[in-house]
């Protein structure tokens, strides 16, 4: 199964902690992946920041974490969820998620807006 991982996840101070419960809660079968637009969110938060995005950078290699692009499609899906301008990202990202018939991970209870209970892990 595919989970995709939502911005809210990949910050510094829980990188780590992710990681180890990616490791030891899940099996082989699991792919694990993050938006083109999760990819932007969070490189463009190390550089208005002035940091180096080096953790995240590792994180991502040392997990096998696959980069999946917005297609059209999403753009399509994402506009019959109609989102309001504050969450156009996330249905964004949530399209991406429903066209792999994929899982998300966040802290963020605004996915539960656009996918079914079943398919959002909130974690804390």
């Amino acid at each position: 199964m595919k989970i995709f991982l939502e911005t809210s996840l990949l910050s510094d101070i829980i990188l780590s902690e992710l990681g180890e419960e990616m490791i030891q809660r899940c099996s082989s079968l699991d792919e694990f992946c993050v938006s083109a637009l999760t990819h932007f969110q969070i490189l463009w938060g190390y550089a208005l920041a002035h940091r180096s995005s080096e953790k995240y950078d590792e994180f991502i290699k040392r997990i096998g974490i696959e980069v999946v692009p917005l297609t059209k499609l999403d753009s399509e899906e994402a506009s019959r969820m109609k989102p309001s301008k504050k969450d156009l990202l996330d249905a964004l990202i949530a399209a991406t998620a429903k066209r792999y018939e994929a899982a998300i991970w966040t802290r963020d209870s605004d996915f539960l807006k656009f996918l079914p209970k079943d398919n959002v892990r909130l974690l804390k």
